[in-house]
């Protein structure tokens, strides 16, 4: 599938985009200055060592680590692995086994190290993460200004991905090579394409903490829950689904990661179901 095919390529929304990021700083500087105090920040720090062993920062976060990747990651990715083996026969996604276990071989290890230099950087107080903020109305606030920032950077950088030659040859070309993306259960979509896809993932997650406040165990709830729907985007099964996968046979539409909020701005959404007359087979 060529990603350039049909793109549009409107530099004046780039434009556009980085105003809305200058107003989105300028709004998370006046309103928030700052968020994460001394208090906030001990106890962040003892979510990240339960048993009080007192550890060195090196030593905490190099055994936090390998945690991550043991627990998380290696957890995870054996049992999707695993299910993509067993099934390789039966299913039309038997391929996929393959491709991923390349691919893991080169970003199984990069994915949990930039989580852990995200937690770094929100318990040494450089995010707005608090351990407050629990009440509901604060709490739909963060989520809502977290959404917002997320659907920001990733629909810019997605739209970029595919405007971009280089970005889309070593960076997305791997996650639209499926023609048919239902297939795919959503495997590719987990940030192991290549180290771009583990920037995007990433550094969208991680803009909204930098910039507005957010409850430490809401705010890794809703990534969660946004990491999961990331992988029933690419389910036909899954009614809502549709806003993806149109993506996946139109490719210059829905850039947008849940909420086609920026979509909708810039006239690249579509919710109506891809014309079945060019639909890939």
């Amino acid at each position: 599938m060529d990603g350039q095919r049909n793109f549009v390529r409107r530099r004046s929304d780039y434009a556009v985009m980085a105003v809305f990021l200058a107003l989105m700083v300028a709004a998370g500087c006046v309103s928030f200055p700052a968020y994460s105090t001394e208090e906030d920040l001990r106890l962040m720090s003892a979510v990240y060592d339960p048993l009080g062993l007192g550890w060195s920062s090196a030593a905490k976060w190099v055994g936090w680590y390998f945690i991550t990747v043991a627990a998380l990651h290696g957890l995870t990715w054996s049992l999707f692995l695993g299910f993509l083996y067993i099934n390789k026969k039966d299913t039309p996604i038997g391929p996929t086994f393959f491709a991923q276990a390349r691919a893991i071989e080169t970003n199984f290890f990069l994915l949990p190290l930039v989580q852990v230099v995200c937690d770094i950087a929100t318990q040494d107080g450089w995010t707005k993460v608090t351990m407050g903020n629990t009440e509901p109305a604060l709490v739909l606030r963060d989520v809502l200004l977290w959404m917002l920032c997320f659907e920001w950077a990733w629909y810019v950088q997605h739209r970029l991905m595919h405007d971009v030659k280089p970005f889309w040859k070593y960076g997305h070309y791997f996650h639209h090579q499926w023609k048919k993306p239902e297939h795919m259960l959503g495997i590719t979509n987990f940030a192991f394409d290549h180290v771009v896809e583990v920037w995007v993932t990433m550094s969208s997650s991680f803009l909204g903490y930098l910039l507005f406040p957010s409850n430490f165990y809401v705010g890794k709830a809703i990534a969660l829950v946004y990491m999961v729907l990331a992988v029933l985007a690419h389910w036909e099964g899954f009614h809502l689904s549709r806003y993806h996968i149109n993506h996946h046979y139109l490719v210059t539409k829905n850039y947008g990661s849940h909420v086609p909020i920026f979509d909708m701005l810039f006239g690249t959404y579509q919710w109506e179901p891809y014309p079945r007359k060019g639909r890939v087979e």
